[in-house]
């Protein structure tokens, strides 16, 4: 095992100098001064290595003093005990690590080398790389209490507790990652449901102490019991299962792990790639449904997870903000002003919020990717009436898909009115159609800039900078309008829903206009 890890740490290292020489080589100032011979040299790789080596341990020391830091500021500001607000945290972001910080099955440039490339055993890498994070994190941990601990006056037995649940927790999390790999085919990080919801409750969970609730000690002494249970089952699963081999090999692909521009290119098309059980469609979602409308029911149907993955996850994210504000609001007579203050005052930071919810992006990819890219070697595809036509019936469809959110942040924003006591119907009603209007905007200009300036080539590779240059400038306006223009709520709600209406009617004319010269193969 020791073997295995040391093998495993010179490959890392010296695939690192390489990599920083390599990068050294190409600039200017070096190009002509290293040559190729500069890998072969010895006394420039030793110094490297120890450079890397000081460099290495540094960052992990500086890494964890800064988790324990991060902790220590939020038990700080959150709760009024700062002992027993640290307990909670470290607590929580613990058990969270259970779920979110598994390394077992992470891709890796050093286990494609390792394990594909240089034939080491895969059972013995998974052990070895297991027994050295282990005691790497124990070590980190360990180092980082006894700096911490004269600062928050916790008890010497509370931190062996702490620590040993850290130690416990990260072999229980790899054996439940592993199984979960093993029946679902793939890790639970990439569920991103299951992993938002996990992560929306952890930090639901991680400001109780706000509200004077603390996990006790007796809690944590418990949990770290039936962890030390649990442990050496899940031990006995790790080293019992056998096909490391070939997981490393379906997770640690070249595409994957060279960081070239086919891997990106790879990267964007597997984002919007089409899952293999929504290739069939419900034949009574396509009855009655002819010509554009039919293409276009099609298309989204097949390309609904994408459409709607983060719709549904800035949903649930923008419920339990509001959840939460909700209850500030009811329990905290200062958050009950600041929240009032805000939706009265500032109503342009929602031109932000709605920019950075809104997905448009993502959708004009899956459409070039799974649609356009060859749709558009066909001429009349480009003809004026059949963009039109399309775009029309896509506006629709990438509308109804933003909706979601944007109707429960305008419902949000109606509650908290009402709470701080603000009874105005007219209010209400202008504000809700200011942030529908706001998602209907965003949902359009994605389309818009994607028709007229079509930037990617066959590869999903963005081959035209107007395209990011457009992009910064509606970021850019979205920003200032938000942090610099004060107006009163209704005109400026007035003003949003009639631009969103002018913008409607002026983006149809220049798709029309524009489009069957722009929208094409680069």
């Amino acid at each position: 095992m020791i073997k295995t890890i040391i093998m495993s740490l010179n490959i890392e290292k010296t695939y690192a100098i390489n990599s920083f020489l390599y990068n050294l080589k190409r600039l200017p100032i070096f190009k002509d001064l290293l040559t190729d011979d500069v890998y072969q040299s010895q006394k420039i790789k030793s110094i490297f290595k120890f450079l890397s080596n000081f460099y290495y341990i540094i960052k992990i020391i500086i890494y964890r003093l800064f988790y324990f830091a991060l902790i220590y500021f939020l038990a700080h500001y959150l709760g009024s005990n700062l002992s027993k607000s640290f307990i909670h945290i470290y607590f929580t972001f613990t058990i969270l690590g259970l779920f979110i910080n598994n390394k077992l099955l992470n891709t890796s440039i050093q286990k494609y080398l390792s394990i594909i490339l240089l034939k080491i055993d895969a059972k013995n890498y998974m052990k070895s790389s297991l027994f050295f994070d282990l005691i790497r994190s124990l070590i980190l941990n360990t180092i980082s209490f006894l700096i911490f601990k004269p600062l928050l006056h916790i008890s010497f037995k509370i931190c062996i507790f702490l620590i040993l649940l850290s130690f416990l927790s990260r072999i229980i999390g790899e054996a439940l990652n592993l199984l979960y790999y093993h029946k679902y085919n793939y890790i639970w990080l990439n569920n991103y449901p299951l992993y938002f919801s996990l992560l929306s409750i952890f930090v639901i969970l991680t400001i109780l102490p706000y509200f004077k609730i603390y996990f006790s000690n007796t809690l944590i002494i418990l949990t770290c019991l039936l962890f030390i249970i649990l442990v050496p089952f899940c031990l006995l699963y790790l080293l019992k299962v056998d096909d490391y081999k070939l997981i490393y090999k379906k997770l640690n692909t070249q595409n994957v792990i060279m960081n070239t521009e086919e891997a990106k290119s790879y990267s964007r098309q597997q984002m919007v790639e089409v899952k293999r059980k929504d290739i069939v469609i419900n034949p009574r979602k396509l009855k009655n449904k002819k010509g554009y409308e039919l293409f276009n029911t099609i298309f989204f149907e097949r390309n609904k997870e994408i459409l709607l993955r983060s719709t549904k996850r800035y949903s649930l994210i923008a419920f339990l903000i509001y959840l939460f504000i909700i209850i500030l609001i009811i329990n905290n007579k200062h958050i009950y002003n600041i929240a009032h203050s805000f939706l009265l005052n500032n109503l342009g930071w929602f031109i932000i919020i709605m920019y950075f919810i809104n997905r448009g992006s993502i959708i004009t990819q899956a459409m070039f990717f799974n649609c356009d890219h060859a749709m558009l070697t066909y001429n009349f595809y480009k003809e004026p009436k059949v963009i039109l036509n399309l775009f029309k019936k896509r506006t629709i469809s990438v509308v109804k898909a933003n909706l979601l959110p944007a109707i429960l942040i305008g419902i949000g924003n109606i509650i908290i009115l009402y709470l701080t006591k603000e009874y105005n119907v007219t209010m209400y009603l202008m504000m809700f159609l200011f942030i529908i209007s706001l998602s209907i905007f965003f949902s359009i200009h994605y389309l818009v800039i994607y028709y007229l300036l079509q930037p990617y080539d066959k590869t999903m590779k963005m081959k035209k900078a107007s395209y990011s240059i457009v992009s910064l400038l509606t970021y850019l306006i979205c920003y200032f309008l938000a942090t610099s223009v004060s107006l009163n709520i209704y005109f400026y709600s007035l003003l949003g829903i009639i631009f969103s209406l002018l913008y409607i009617i002026i983006a149809l004319i220049l798709v029309y206009l524009f489009s069957p010269k722009t929208f094409k193969l680069n």
